[in-house]
């Protein structure tokens, strides 16, 4: 498999490291030789023990076109659609672009799912907690029916971004990057969309029906040019009368990811993080006894379980359009961020 990854900031790190534990061939390219330099001097050696000489890395302009299985597109999302409409014209087996797929009332976003729909590349969107172990067992225990019938819904992706300025170093602050602002896509509900992404496949699985109305708040940050969310949060019905709740931001220490389904007789409860070994899943049924189960892992398994998932879906092993990963799950977000912004 040979993959070509736009973008050598922590993401491209991530998954340049989980393509190489497939035993992949993997391409870098960016625009800027001094982030190539970082991810050969630095980053990767920083966080996986040391460099991998089997690499290329390239500028942007002089990379190879053509002949690649799979491009990764881990770019700011204000530039996404671009490098992501390039890409497809080298027909690849497959694109994924890092979340969020793009930016709100992005004009090429159209241009895009119009050009997918005659093509033969598939497409999927980097929500990798969608495909963890941790949540495909919360997968399972729905499908069980030990909980009884879904009720609501509840998903927190709550975390204070220092942690990602520890993994940029050389930013400042949100004002040096996209993420200082909403309408390039930063912000609580842009960067950390990953939980009304978990939400929308959560609601699907629990059957707890389509989402008709989405109510919104955001608590904004003007300082400047700064112009983000701190806070995000949203209420959701559904066509067969249940209820959800969803809140991002990027205020709160320590973390919280989570989501919970309560159940007519039960419950499923799923922390990331919640171990010192990883994740964890609590679950009960009619009897009230609550099961608790860890499934081990690191934050570079996250990734990896990303590339397994992807590597099944090119198989043939899982449909495309059945994949938790897949592109339309992406699009879906934005459009619901869309929606809220424009009722602002």
């Amino acid at each position: 498999m040979k993959i070509k990854i736009y973008g050598a900031g922590s993401i491209g790190n991530h998954l340049t490291q989980a393509a190489r534990r497939m035993g992949w061939h993997v391409t870098v390219v960016d625009t800027d030789p001094k982030a190539l330099e970082r991810m050969k001097n630095d980053i990767y050696p920083t966080r996986y023990g040391k460099w991998d000489d089997s690499i290329e890395l390239c500028i942007a302009g002089t990379e190879k076109r053509g002949g690649f299985d799979i491009i990764m597109i881990g770019t700011p999302p204000h530039v996404r659609t671009a490098v992501a409409l390039e890409a497809l014209k080298e027909k690849p087996k497959a694109i994924i672009l890092e979340k969020p797929v793009s930016f709100p009332f992005d004009p090429k976003l159209k241009t895009l799912v119009s050009r997918l729909k005659s093509s033969r590349t598939l497409a999927f969107v980097g929500y990798d907690h969608a495909v963890a172990k941790s949540i495909e067992r919360v997968a399972d225990i729905l499908k069980s029916g030990v909980i009884g019938d879904a009720l609501t819904l509840d998903v927190e992706f709550r975390e204070h971004w220092e942690g990602i300025f520890k993994a940029h170093p050389w930013l400042s602050g949100p004002q040096d990057s996209y993420l200082g602002y909403w309408k390039r896509g930063g912000g609580a509900s842009g960067e950390h969309s990953h939980a009304l992404h978990l939400a929308l496949y959560l609601s699907r699985v629990a059957k707890i029906g389509a989402w008709k109305d989405v109510r919104a708040k955001f608590q904004h940050v003007k300082k400047g040019k700064l112009d983000y969310d701190a806070i995000a949060s949203f209420a959701f019905d559904t066509d067969k009368s249940k209820t959800g709740r969803v809140i991002q931001d990027v205020v709160t220490k320590p973390t919280r990811k989570w989501a919970r389904i309560q159940g007519s007789n039960g419950f499923v409860e799923w922390v990331c993080n919640g171990h010192p070994s990883g994740d964890v899943v609590r679950y009960a049924g009619a009897d009230s006894v609550i099961a608790e189960e860890i499934i081990e892992k690191k934050r570079p398994d996250d990734f990896h379980a990303e590339m397994l998932h992807l590597d099944a879906v090119l198989k043939k092993k899982i449909k495309p359009a059945a994949s938790p990963l897949a592109f339309a799950s992406g699009v879906e977000v934005l459009r619901i961020l869309e929606r809220a912004r424009k009722a602002r």
